[in-house]
């Protein structure tokens, strides 16, 4: 049997346009060789769904957007048909929510309800969509920038009333104290440099705390001393708290008096003491008294026997001069 040439080219012709449906509804996600249901969802907008986009349901894919159809002229109603498994039955109350991942890739994301009855082929199911990322982020976003134009616009004010004030003279000024804030800032240096060069191992303030280290040190040593004399003052000031220091307060007032009196007599010429200090004939005739006796006692240790003579013969003995008058 001969084949004719048109024959074979109608033959491949044919083929290869069941290749190509058959490669074109695979790459939509179509199967021509599995079984899938049909379930339609009505959504006023899909927030760029695209056909092939996948339908899951808890994170497993179940099945793809097959189709998109407007259904008026102002757009406001759009229907996606959705090819699922015929092995997922989806109860009648189930939300099909149009939602983004992570990439922003969009898919259908089946929340099931809790209805006893289940979608048959050609169904139609609740829609619903999510929010995109962009338009939470615009929602988080509003408040920020109102507020930041407002906080602008007070920008914009304090910063004209700020060159309304500093005019020339102002600025000049301004000037001139930023200079002086310079010099001020280098003797704030030369200073530091001095007190780091005092604290220095060779500088003051180190030998100073040195010796306060070791005053510090010594107080430490003679803690128990000054404990033990701390507790005798302690002693001594409760003895004189119970009524010691009243009594040898008095004691001393009396004997006070008594001095002041003895003195008083002293310096007056009423008793014998008095004239002796104060009557300068009672004095001088106290010396010649004394005078007088001192030579008596000189006489009767040179002459005893001028004042006691006994003799058996009766003879005198001479007598003898005192060394008193001998030298006068």
């Amino acid at each position: 049997m001969k084949i004719s040439n048109e024959t074979k080219v109608g033959i491949l012709s044919a083929v290869g346009i069941t290749f190509l449906v058959l490669g074109f509804n695979f790459l939509k996600g179509n199967s021509l060789f599995s079984s899938k249901k049909k379930i339609y969802a009505v959504y006023k907008q899909v927030n760029g769904l695209q056909p092939s986009n996948s339908v899951q349901v808890n994170g497993l894919i179940v099945g793809n957007v097959t189709d998109l159809q407007v259904l008026d002229k102002n757009a406001g109603q759009i229907l996606v048909t959705l090819s699922i498994s015929k092995k997922i039955e989806i109860p009648r109350n189930s939300v099909a929510r149009i939602s983004s991942e992570l990439l922003g890739t969009k898919k259908v994301e089946l929340d099931f309800g809790n209805s006893s009855e289940y979608l048959e082929n050609g169904d139609t199911i609740y829609a619903a969509v999510d929010n995109s990322i962009t338009d939470a982020l615009k929602e988080q976003l509003n408040p920020l920038v109102t507020k930041l134009e407002g906080t602008l616009g007070q920008v914009d004010s304090l910063l004209m009333t700020v060159n309304s004030v500093f005019d020339t003279t102002a600025k000049g000024n301004l000037r001139s104290a930023i200079n002086h804030l310079n010099g001020t800032m280098g003797h704030l240096s030369t200073a530091t440099n001095s007190l780091n060069g005092m604290m220095e191992k060779n500088g003051n303030i180190y030998g100073t705390f040195n010796n306060l280290e070791a005053v510090t040190a010594n107080l430490k040593a003679n803690n128990e001393k000054i404990t033990g004399i701390l507790d005798n003052a302690n002693k001594t000031m409760g003895t004189l708290a119970n009524g010691q220091l009243e009594e040898t307060l008095n004691s001393l007032q009396q004997t006070s008096a008594s001095l002041s009196s003895t003195i008083n007599k002293l310096n007056s010429t009423d008793g014998t003491a008095g004239l002796l200090l104060n009557d300068k004939k009672v004095y001088n005739n106290l010396q010649a008294t004394l005078a007088s006796l001192n030579k008596l006692i000189e006489d009767l240790r040179y002459n005893p026997k001028r004042y006691v003579h006994f003799s058996l013969f009766g003879k005198k003995d001479k007598v003898k001069p005192i060394p008193s008058d001998t030298a006068q």
